[in-house]
Parts: C-alpha cells; structure tokens; sequence
C-alpha cells in the first residue's frame, strides 16, 4: 500500500489503516457486560504466553547467547560505559518508570470479592508479569540485533515480527501469523478491559446521572483516537516518557489516598455516608469536591513537570540536570509531598468525620471475617438499612 502521510505523522498509511481497522473490532466488545471478558481474557493470556514463549525460545537458539545488548551495550547505543552517580540516576529512572507502568495496575483491585483478596495479585502477580514481560522483551530485542545487524534495534514486537518475514525463509510466514494472531487477541483484551471497560467505569463514577460504562467506554475509544497513540509509540524514548507520565500523576493520588485512610482517619471511615450523595454526608464536601485534594496533587505534581516536559519534548525543552533528577525521583516524591501536604491541610482545616465510624452494621462489615455470603443476606432482610438513621433518612430525602 503505498504511504500518503507525511514524514512528521509517525505512522504510514497501512499502520493508519490497521489502527482503524483493530478500533473497529472493539467498538462492539465495549457494549458487552464487563463480567463476560472473564474467559476470553484467560484464553487470550494463556495464547499470548505461549506466543511469546516461543519468540523468545526461538530467539535464544538462533542467536546461541543473549545478544550484543548483554555482552557489548556500549557498541549497540554509542555510548560509554555508564559509573558511578550516572549509572546509579539510570537506575533510578528506570526503577520509576516501572512503578509508573505498574501504577495503573491497582485499578483491578475493584474487582476483588474481599477486603484483601487484591493483596495477593499486587504483590506476586503485577511484579512478576511485568518483570517477565520485560525480560523476555529485552533479550529477544537483544538477539534480534545479533543475527539482524542491518536491522535497527526491534524493540516493537510487530516490527520484530516483520524483520522475521524479510529475512527468514517463506515457511516462517505460517509462524509470524500465529504468533501475531496470539498477540492481536491479547491486545484486544487488554485494549477493552484495561482501558474501555476501566476508563468507562470512571466516567461513570464521575458522571453517573448521564454516563453508564458502556458510554463511558465509548467515549474512551473517542478520545483513544485524538490523543495520537501512534506518536507515543514511535519511539521507544517517547514511550518510556509516557511510562513516567504515569508516576508523574498518579504519585500524588497515591499519597493522597495513603495519608487519608492510614494516617488521618486510621482506617476508620462512615460506609453508610459514602453512598450519600448530598450535603449530609461527611464525604460531601463542596459539591462533592474535596478542596484539599487539587490543591495536595497540584503541589505534588509541580516539581516534576519540568522534568516531564523536557523527557516529553527534549528538542524544544532544556533543563539543569538538578531538574532532571528530581524528574527521575517523580513517584516517591509526588507521594511525600502530596501526602504531607494532605496532612499539613487536613490539621489546618480539619475535615468534618475524620476517623468516625457508623453507629450500626450498615453493610453486615464489623465482622471482620464475616463470610460474604451472610453478609449479602443480611442485606437482604427487611428493614435491614432502618439500623442506620441517616440511610434511611438519605430515601426519604430523595
């Protein structure tokens, strides 16, 4: 297909073309029940594995060790041999930008049955597939250059994909199109459920009286369009930057939300007044806007902008190498300080409920290892929310 864009779009016409085609594809799984993508989502991960697995094995053999990444860095990328504080700042970007990528794992915490069943997944799963993946990225990418040396360096799984096809013999194109068919299934998952069904769920919380999760989803797919995925994509810099812009804003939500529940209400919180959505509940706030939230987050996230930017934007954006480094501590230091300022405001200007709890079992949770089951058929009694006073009044309000 010959290419129509121009030298700045960072894609060609048949990467356009492929992208519409895979958007449309997903438009119909957004408008399905988000607990139908259980079994689909299992299916497609075991085949993904397998795929990548394969690629990864097969490259290993090939290549017979693990690639000039591993044995000569300094001749692949042109530099010198990085020591001392320039090695240990690499390390410490790197180190965030993987907290960055596994930040927006916690959104899969909502699915949890229990209070803690998430715990588990947090710990040993995210790590564990995200270090894996990334193993398996790096040192297939790393053999790649060894027995493709006129190839650039094969970072994008689909540009290793079509090197195979160039320089393997014809038989290799009945592989490439399995293990490309794994990977495109895998990417609709995650495409759907990670981003459609997730990013649904909140615009949904935050506008529920018009946006329910299918339209919330649709919405996402929208906006996935205009906010130019390909550029993020086009190189692996761009891509890692993007990575880090996940530190850079989600930081400050992690402090916020650690020093609210751990440090100033211990825990302890009114279940009944979170489902009350008027000026009676403690979490109402001003509309329900917690002013000391964009003021904690603003200040947790100004510090590394420059940062951001200059990573973003490196042609057009210089900074003093002290900017960088504060760039490169973005997640832990949006944490501290949003959190202290969440604090700082919190003791100026206390919130109404802090660390108050209902006086009766609204939600059948004061047991703490009360089975769910029980919990769900206590819900069930009659006049089981006339225990609470201020439920009840919140119905008949409404």
């Amino acid at each position: 297909m010959p290419n129509t864009f121009g030298s700045d779009a960072a894609m060609e016409t048949n990467d356009f073309v492929a992208f519409i085609i895979f958007w449309v594809v997903c438009l119909p799984l957004l408008l399905l029940k988000p607990e139908s993508y259980r079994v689909p989502a299992i299916i497609s991960a075991v085949l993904v594995l397998m795929a990548a697995l394969a690629v990864f094995l097969w490259a290993i053999v090939k290549q017979g060790n693990g690639g000039p990444l591993f044995s000569n860095p300094e001749a692949v990328y042109g530099v010198g041999n990085l020591q001392g504080s320039q090695l240990a700042w690499v390390t410490v970007r790197c180190i965030n930008s993987g907290i960055g990528g596994w930040a927006g794992g916690v959104n899969f915490s909502r699915y949890a049955v229990r209070p803690g069943d998430q715990v588990y997944g947090q710990i040993f799963s995210i790590p564990l597939c995200l270090l894996g993946s990334n193993i398996l990225g790096i040192v297939t990418t790393s053999c790649a250059r060894g027995f493709y040396p006129n190839e650039p360096l094969l970072w994008k799984l689909y540009d290793l994909l079509q090197a195979i096809q160039r320089n393997e013999a014809p038989a290799a194109r009945a592989a490439v199109f399995f293990a490309a068919f794994a990977f495109f299934l895998s990417q609709l998952s995650v495409t759907v459920v990670a981003c459609g069904v997730v990013g649904g769920m909140d615009l949904a919380a935050l506008c529920p009286r018009y946006i329910d999760i299918r339209r919330g989803s649709l919405i996402i797919a929208v906006i996935g369009i205009f906010i130019n995925p390909w550029k993020i994509m086009n190189t692996a810099n761009s891509f890692i930057s993007a990575i880090s812009g996940y530190a850079v804003f989600l930081g400050p939500l992690t402090g916020i939300m650690f020093a609210d529940y751990h440090l100033l209400r211990h825990r302890r919180i009114k279940l009944s007044h979170l489902f009350l959505p008027q000026t009676g509940s403690d979490y109402w706030f001003w509309h329900s806007l917690n002013w000391r939230a964009p003021v904690a987050r603003v200040l947790g996230v100004w510090a590394s902008l420059p940062g951001f930017c200059a990573s973003a934007t490196p042609a057009s954006v210089i900074i003093s190498d002290a900017w960088v480094h504060v760039y490169y501590l973005s997640w832990p230091l949006s944490v501290c300080i949003s959190a202290l300022v969440w604090m700082v405001l919190n003791t100026i200007s206390p919130a109404p409920g802090i660390s108050e709890v209902d006086d009766n079992d609204v939600f059948g949770t004061f047991e703490e290892f009360q089975d769910p089951k029980d919990a769900e058929e206590e819900k069930e009694e009659p006049g089981h929310f006339s225990k609470s006073p201020t439920y009840t009044a919140s119905f008949e309000h409404n």
